[in-house]
């Protein structure tokens, strides 16, 4: 059996509510033995180092379990609402980006340094990744493999193809997981926004049931749900994370996924009951290379 669990969407803004929230929900999703952590993004408010640097210390109590985690778009990019009804600001062009990262560059004022780190505050990447490594990175547990992509600000045909290269050399009979922030499908309880999904997402999908995905796993629409999709040939499992705030039900979430012989399951946990709620459950038949897949469906 393998065990992953998927987070999303912390908005870590420095208060002791949500930093004693999410201690809450590690301490859950530690609890039930994860063989893989999988974090799908907006870990802070507004990408802030001590924002970043507290969840990163809360995400260090998993200890040697291998561990995903990629940006969403509040740890990269400017935006302004509250979480859930966030929206990014224009980006037209590189140098719009960047100044819309640092709006007093426009008239030469302000500090190159962020006076709680002294870092710079015009490289959210560099910040993003000496807290946890590459946006786009691939990580193993016996019978599976994810591999996760970077979807903010947009998801770009060079980032697909190489997670296309890194899933075909999965090993044969592997789980098959790919990981982003933006959303795939609409959610039910969800109105969706401009931006909530990734661009072509059909596109998207046909290009994981070509590559024989599994199973993708996404945040940023703050409810936890699962549908089963087909081309006809092959079927895949789009699983979305809750939130730590704001998920619907006034209550953080994660999903506890497991995989044993040949059987998916997806549960939404909850954080304050511990009580878990069934989303998928199916069959997994793989009969070789090339072949299509069937599911005894979703109950």
């Amino acid at each position: 059996m393998t065990r992953i669990v998927h987070l999303s969407d912390f908005h870590h803004d420095g208060s002791p509510e949500v930093a004693e929230a999410l201690a809450a929900l590690v301490e859950s999703a530690r609890a039930v033995e994860p063989d893989v952590v999988v974090v799908t993004g907006d870990l802070s408010a507004d990408g802030r180092a001590v924002e970043l640097d507290a969840v990163r210390a809360e995400l260090d109590r998993f200890g040697a379990v291998p561990r995903l985690v990629i940006p969403g778009n509040r740890d990269l990019l400017p935006s302004v609402g509250p979480p859930g009804q966030s929206m990014s600001l224009p980006v037209d062009s590189d140098l719009d980006y960047f100044l819309a990262l640092e709006p007093a560059l426009t008239l030469g004022l302000g500090s190159d340094e962020d006076p709680d780190t002294g870092e710079r505050p015009d490289d959210p990447q560099s910040r993003w990744a000496d807290r946890f490594g590459p946006s786009e990175v691939v990580i193993e547990a016996p019978g599976v493999r994810v591999v996760g992509v970077s979807s903010t600000p947009r998801l770009r045909s060079e980032s697909l193809e190489w997670a296309a290269t890194a899933l075909r050399s999965a090993a044969p009979g592997s789980i098959r997981v790919l990981a982003l922030h933006h959303g795939l499908l609409p959610v039910p309880g969800r109105k969706l926004r401009d931006g909530d999904l990734v661009q072509r997402a059909g596109d998207v999908l046909a290009t994981m049931a070509d590559l024989g995905v599994d199973l993708a796993l996404h945040g940023h629409i703050h409810r936890a749900h699962a549908w089963q999709v087909s081309d006809g040939r092959r079927h895949l499992v789009v699983a979305s994370a809750g939130a730590l705030v704001n998920d619907g039900r006034r209550d953080a979430s994660y999903l506890d996924i497991v995989v044993e012989r040949g059987r998916l399951a997806v549960w939404r946990r909850s954080v304050s009951s511990g009580r878990p709620t069934l989303l998928y459950e199916g069959t997994r038949v793989t009969p070789g290379r090339g072949a299509g897949r069937r599911s005894d469906g979703q109950r």
